[in-house]
C-alpha cells in the first residue's frame, strides 16, 4: 500500500485455470465487462492456464523451503507473478485491467478456492518488490511508518478522484510536497483500483468524523484538542486560530521531524494554537507528555485515535483509553479499531489476511482486534459513560448517502465514540 506501489494483482488459486472451470469464472465477469471484453479474458485465462501451474509449483516450493518474501528469487517470482496476471486477463489494456481488478475485489467467487498461505506469501512478495530502498546513509532515520504515508497519500487521492468529497482537504496534497503532488496531479488514477479505492474512503470517512465530532465537542464548550498519531493530518494547518482553543499534535519524535520537515517544505504555517508532544513511550507516558506541553486536566478535552490502536498491542490499546476515561467530565475520545476476524465473512477475512501481510512486510503488523460488545463493555468499566458505534452502515448512511460512484466500507474497521 506504499504510495510507489502500483495496484496489486489478485492472487489466484493453485489450481487456477487448469482445474477450475474457466466457464464459471467467466461467468462471474460478465456483469463487469462488455462482450467482446469478456470474449477477450476468456481466450487469455484458457492460452495460460498451463503457466499458472509451473509458476505455482514454483511458489509453493519456496514457501514451504522458508524462503523470505524479499530473498531474490522470491522477487523474481513476484514479478513473473504480476506479468502473467495480467497476460492472463487484460493484457496491456489498462482500462480492462481497472475492469478486471474491480471483479476481483467484488467476486470473492473468482478465488472461491484461495491457499490463503500461499496467497499471503505472495501479497508479501508483490510488496516487497516496490519497497523503496532501506536508509543508505548511516544517520538519524527520520523516515515515516508506511501506514502514515498510505494515509497521507490515500487522503491526497481523495481530493482528486472523489467528487463530491467526503473530506475537503486543502492541504492534502500540499503537504506531501511538490514532487509528490506534481506525480500524484499526473496520474491520479493509480490510486483508483478496488482495495485503494475502499481504504481511500475510509481514511475520509474516519478524519471526517473525527473532525465532525471536535465541532461538536467544541461547540458543547470544549477548548482542547489532542490528535494522537497524527502523522501527517491538516485539520491544525487549515483551520483558524481561535485564543482559547489549545491543538497537541502526539506521535513519535521522528514522526515529528518528518512532519515538520514536510511543512517547511511545502511553506505551511504552524499555528500558534497548536503544541507537538513527541513521546518515546518507552522512556515517558502520555500523561507526563500532554502535561509537560500546557495540557490542562481540570478541563475536557477531546482525543482522536485514527489508524493506530491495530498497530498496537491490545494492552497498550486499553491503557491508554483507561488514562482518557480518568480526564475531566465531558471529555471523550473518537478511534477506530479492526473487527475480530472470527465476526467477518469469509470474504471480509481474506481482505483483513492480505491487509495483514502487506502492513507486516513493511515492518507494521497488525496487533490488536476487538469485539464490538466486549469492547463497550471493557470503556463503561474505565469509566465511559455514553458509547457510540459506528459501523459501515451508519458510517454510508451519514457521509456516502446519494453517491453514485460506488464507494463503499468495509465491515473489517469500526469506530467508536466515547465520552466521560
Amino acid at each position: 500500500m506504499h504510495r510507489h506501489q502500483p495496484a496489486q494483482a489478485p492472487i489466484d488459486h493453485p489450481k487456477v485455470l487448469k482445474d477450475v472451470d474457466i466457464a464459471r469464472r467467466a461467468d462471474l465477469f460478465a456483469s463487469y465487462l462488455s462482450p467482446s471484453e469478456l470474449c477477450q479474458v476468456r481466450q487469455r485465462m484458457l492460452d495460460h492456464a498451463g503457466d499458472w501451474e509451473a509458476l505455482i509449483a514454483q511458489a509453493t516450493q519456496q514457501m514451504a523451503a522458508g524462503a523470505a518474501p524479499h530473498d531474490t528469487g522470491m522477487q523474481d517470482l513476484a514479478r513473473r507473478w504480476a506479468a502473467l496476471f495480467r497476460a492472463s486477463y487484460a493484457g496491456d489494456d489498462a482500462a480492462l485491467d481497472g475492469k478486471v481488478r474491480s471483479a476481483f475485489g467484488r467476486e470473492p467467487g473468482l478465488s472461491a478456492n484461495i491457499d490463503i498461505r500461499l496467497s499471503v506469501f505472495m501479497q508479501q512478495a508483490l510488496i516487497q518488490l516496490h519497497q523503496p530502498p532501506a536508509n543508505q546513509n548511516g544517520g538519524r532515520d527520520d523516515s515515516p511508518k508506511p501506514s502514515a504515508r498510505m494515509t497521507a497519500t490515500l487522503r491526497a487521492a481523495h481530493q482528486l478522484l472523489d467528487m463530491p468529497l467526503i473530506l475537503d482537504d486543502p492541504l492534502a496534497l500540499t503537504i506531501l510536497g511538490p514532487a509528490q503532488e506534481a506525480e500524484m496531479r499526473a496520474d491520479p488514477g493509480r490510486h483508483s483500483n478496488p482495495v485503494s479505492n475502499v481504504m481511500r474512503v475510509t481514511m475520509a470517512v474516519r478524519s471526517r468524523l473525527a473532525e465532525d465530532i471536535w465541532r461538536q465537542a467544541q461547540r458543547q464548550g470544549v477548548r482542547q484538542y489532542v490528535i494522537l498519531g497524527a502523522g501527517l493530518d491538516t485539520f491544525a494547518y487549515r483551520t483558524g486560530s481561535t485564543p482559547d482553543v489549545h491543538l497537541f499534535e502526539v506521535d513519535l519524535p521522528s514522526m515529528q521531524r518528518w512532519k515538520r520537515a514536510c511543512l517547511r517544505t511545502a511553506g505551511i504555517e504552524e499555528p500558534a494554537h497548536l503544541r507537538y508532544v513527541a513521546i518515546d513511550f518507552s522512556q515517558t507516558t502520555l500523561e507526563q507528555e500532554l502535561l509537560a506541553s500546557g495540557f490542562n486536566p481540570a478541563l475536557p478535552v477531546t482525543f482522536s485515535w485514527l489508524g493506530v490502536s491495530m498497530y498496537l498491542t491490545e494492552d497498550v490499546v486499553l491503557h491508554t483509553l483507561r488514562y482518557i476515561a480518568s480526564c475531566a467530565p465531558g471529555s471523550g475520545i473518537v478511534f477506530d479499531y479492526l473487527m475480530q476476524a472470527e465476526l467477518l465473512t469469509l470474504s471480509e477475512r481474506t481482505g483483513l489476511e492480505m491487509m495483514a501481510a502487506g502492513v507486516a512486510a513493511q515492518g507494521e503488523p497488525l496487533q490488536s482486534h476487538f469485539d464490538p460488545e466486549i469492547f463497550e463493555r471493557l470503556l463503561r468499566q474505565f469509566g465511559f459513560r455514553h458509547i457510540e458505534h459506528f459501523g459501515p452502515q451508519s458510517l454510508s448512511e451519514r457521509y456516502l448517502s446519494g453517491r453514485s460512484d460506488g464507494l463503499c466500507l468495509s465491515n473489517v474497521f469500526r469506530m467508536i465514540r466515547a465520552t466521560v
